[in-house]
């Protein structure tokens, strides 16, 4: 039954669901969310605006583990390389929509990971100010206009690839 299931791979060889996975990244980008806006909210300095940057640091680094829990490759999904950490919080909808993701927080990370091996992905999506700043080694490109929802950015990404 576990081989059947659309997954990923944990540690010790198991079958994840993918479903725990994108409910895990759901979880993890409200966290990041509401630990955002209490670092905004609380006094510059005070104590409590260090636990919400704390918070926040820990949500961060989390969801950056869940996008890195290995997964079985199915043939058709478009492999993409997501750069920006504004657009981390649409890496669960896109999964859903059929999309293999890697989120890469900066055009920094995202450039060392091209120069790494560019077969990872078929596309790289990002806002314009992170594609600027970065050679994506004959990929195609899809720009992200600010606020794009899932759907949205999908659509981008699949017409970038057509």
């Amino acid at each position: 039954m576990a081989a059947s299931m659309d997954g990923r791979g944990d540690a010790d060889g198991r079958i994840v669901p993918a479903t725990f996975l994108h409910d895990l990244n759901n979880l993890l980008t409200a966290i990041h969310g509401y630990s955002t806006l209490l670092a905004a909210d609380l006094p510059v300095g005070g104590t409590e605006q260090e636990f919400a940057a704390r918070i926040l640091a820990a949500a961060e680094e989390a969801r950056q583990l869940v996008a890195r829990v290995p997964r079985q490759r199915t043939p058709s999904a478009l492999r993409v390389l997501l750069v920006g950490r504004a657009l981390a919080r649409l890496a669960g909808g896109l999964e859903t929509l059929g999309l293999e993701v890697t989120l890469a927080g900066t055009a920094r990370e995202a450039q060392g990971a091209l120069k790494a091996s560019t077969g990872d992905w078929d596309v790289v999506a990002g806002t314009a100010e992170a594609l600027g700043a970065l050679d994506g080694c004959g990929l195609p490109l899809a720009r992200v206009p600010a606020g794009a929802d899932a759907v949205t950015v999908d659509a981008l990404i699949r017409a970038a690839r057509a």
